[in-house]
C-alpha cells in the first residue's frame, strides 16, 4: 500500500514540473508581427470617371387613342406588330357620325340659302341690321357644326404618328371605346435613350462633364458613346438627379428597352493638386478619418489624420489634407493596428 502512494506522488511531481516548464516557455514567446500590404500615395489625375447603373428606354412612346367614342369596328395590328408611320391602326363604327354629318350638311345648305336671300334684301334695305347680323351669325355657327361633324367622322380612323412596334394592345374588335382611352401603346425602337440617376455631389459638377459611354454588364469592354440631351433640375424622392442620354443609332447598339447598362461619366477636376488613396487604407475613430503611415526606418506605423474629399473611382478616394504625397500607407487590415506597432510588408506577387 505504501509503495502505491509513493508512485502516485512521483507522478504528481513530474506533472507539476512539466506544467511549470510549459508555462515558462509560453512567457518567452515573441510578440506577433502583422503582415500587411502597403501602397504609395498618388496624385489625383485631372480626369475622373464615375460609373452608375442605367436603364435603356425607347426615345418615343405614345398611347394611341380615338378622339371619338363608339364600338371598335376593326383593329389592323397585334401586340408586337411593326407598323409604319401613317398606317391605319384601327377604326370604329361610323354610322352615327355619318348620320351626324348628313344632318349638319343639310342644315348648312338650308342656312346658307337663307343667308344669301337675307343678304340681297339687306343690300336693298329690305331687312334691318339686326336681322342681317343674326343670319350671318347663324351661318357661322352651322359652318362650325359642319366642320366638327367632318372631323369626328375622320376621327373614327386611328393612324400611327410614327413607325414603331405595338407594345401593348388594350382592346379588341367589337369592344366599346371611350374618348381618349388608350387602345394601344406604340414605341419607337430606332432611337434609344439611357436614363441614369446620380447623387447631388456629382450633379453639381455637370458643367465639367466631358465624356459619356455605356456598356452591358456582360460586356464591359465594348463601350457605346452617349450624348447628354437633358436632365431633371430637381432631385427625385430618392434625392437623386436624373440624366437623359441619347444612344447613337450609327453605333448599332445591341440593346433593347428595359435592359440595364453601366454608364460611365467622365469629368475634369478644377484642382489637380489633390491626392488619392485606396478606400481600404482609410479607417475612422471617434468621427475622424485616419490612415497608417509606414515608417521605413523601424518598420512601424503611425496614425495620421486626413480630410476626405469625393470618391475618385476604382475604389479610391481623394484627400483634401493630411498627407504630402510622399508617404507609403497601409492598405487593408487597418482597423486592427496600433500606433508604433511593428509590421512586415507583404511583397507583391510577381
Amino acid at each position: 500500500m505504501g509503495m502505491k502512494i509513493e508512485k502516485k506522488l512521483c507522478v504528481i511531481v513530474v506533472f507539476a514540473l512539466l506544467t511549470v516548464g510549459c508555462s515558462t516557455k509560453t512567457d518567452k514567446t515573441e510578440p506577433l508581427v502583422r503582415k500587411v500590404k502597403v501602397d504609395k500615395v498618388e496624385k489625383a489625375s485631372s480626369t475622373v470617371q464615375k460609373q452608375f447603373s442605367g436603364l435603356v428606354k425607347e426615345a418615343k412612346a405614345v398611347n394611341l387613342s380615338f378622339r371619338v367614342a363608339e364600338q371598335i369596328k376593326k383593329l389592323n395590328v397585334n401586340q408586337g406588330s411593326f407598323i409604319k408611320q401613317g398606317a391605319l391602326v384601327g377604326e370604329i363604327d361610323t354610322r352615327d357620325y355619318e348620320l351626324q354629318l348628313s344632318v349638319a350638311q343639310a342644315e348648312f345648305e338650308k342656312v346658307t340659302t337663307e343667308t344669301k336671300r337675307v343678304a340681297e334684301l339687306y343690300k336693298r334695305n329690305g331687312v334691318t341690321d339686326n336681322d342681317y347680323e343674326k343670319t350671318v351669325a347663324g351661318e357661322k355657327m352651322i359652318t362650325a357644326q359642319l366642320n366638327r361633324a367632318k372631323d369626328q367622322l375622320n376621327d373614327t380612323k386611328l393612324y400611327a404618328p410614327f413607325s414603331g412596334y405595338i407594345q401593348t394592345l388594350n382592346f379588341e374588335s367589337g369592344e366599346i371605346v371611350n374618348i381618349g382611352m388608350p387602345v394601344a401603346e406604340l414605341i419607337d425602337l430606332n432611337s434609344l435613350q439611357v436614363v441614369v440617376d446620380i447623387p447631388a455631389s456629382l450633379f453639381m459638377l455637370k458643367d465639367q462633364f466631358n465624356k459619356y459611354t455605356c456598356c452591358q454588364h456582360s460586356d464591359t469592354a465594348s463601350e457605346l458613346p452617349l450624348e447628354l440631351i437633358n436632365y431633371q433640375a430637381k432631385a427625385n424622392s430618392s434625392r437623386l438627379f436624373r440624366l437623359f442620354f441619347q444612344l447613337d443609332p450609327d453605333s448599332k447598339p445591341t440593346l433593347a428597352p428595359g435592359m440595364e447598362v453601366l454608364v460611365n461619366i467622365s469629368y475634369d477636376l478644377v484642382s489637380t493638386n489633390l491626392l488619392v488613396v485606396p478606400l481600404d487604407a482609410v479607417f475612422n475613430r471617434n468621427g475622424q478619418s485616419y490612415v497608417w503611415v509606414y515608417n521605413q526606418t523601424d518598420s512601424t506605423v503611425t496614425k495620421q489624420a486626413v480630410e476626405l474629399d469625393n470618391m475618385h473611382g476604382n475604389g479610391k478616394v481623394m484627400l483634401k489634407s493630411g498627407l504630402t504625397g510622399n508617404e507609403t500607407i497601409v492598405v487593408g487590415g487597418v482597423n486592427v493596428l496600433n500606433d508604433n506597432e511593428k509590421i512586415e510588408i507583404i511583397k507583391p506577387v510577381s
